[in-house]
Parts: structure tokens; sequence; C-alpha cells
């Protein structure tokens, strides 16, 4: 099964983060559906405004390794893992 991973651009810059977002399956438009089901999506991590992990929920640690090696970050960018275990319950 696939998990879709999508950074979430800010509303504002006063936190100086992104979420990082977390859903079962393959969407076509992460951001169109984040926008329409927001409570599909678990929140998993956050970036800072420098585009760095801050944090993040994987017990899969190519996640982690894949998001650490695309630094700087940037919000809006779409990762599809392809093993569900991969994100913390």
């Amino acid at each position: 099964m696939t998990t879709t991973v999508y950074i979430v651009p800010a509303m504002t810059d006063q936190a100086g983060q992104c979420r990082i977002v977390s859903r079962e399956g393959e969407v076509a438009s992460a951001r169109d559906d984040y926008l329409q089901n927001p409570n599909a999506w678990k929140e998993i991590g956050l970036m800072n405004s420098r585009g760095q992990l801050v944090c993040i929920e994987a017990d899969n640690l190519d996640v982690v390794d894949e998001l650490k090696a695309c630094e700087p970050l940037m919000a809006g960018l779409v990762f599809e893992v392809e093993d569900v275990q991969a994100l913390a319950a």
C-alpha cells in the first residue's frame, strides 16, 4: 500500500514552520485533497523556515533519510512511500 506524505504550506510565516502530513493511498493532487479533506491527513512532523526537518514520527528510517536527502525542503513537496508501516501509527 502507498502512503502519501505532503509538506503543507503555512498560512502565515509567524510560526516559522510547515506541517508534514500523511494519508494512506495515492492522491492525484495532495494540495487539493488536503484542502478538501484535511481530517483525512495525519500530522507526522514539522519543517522549519530554513527547509530543515525539525521532527518526524517514522518507524522506517528510509522515510527520514529521503526527507533529509531532499533538504532544504519546501512547502508543497509530495513523497509517496510504498510501505504503509513506514509511518508511526
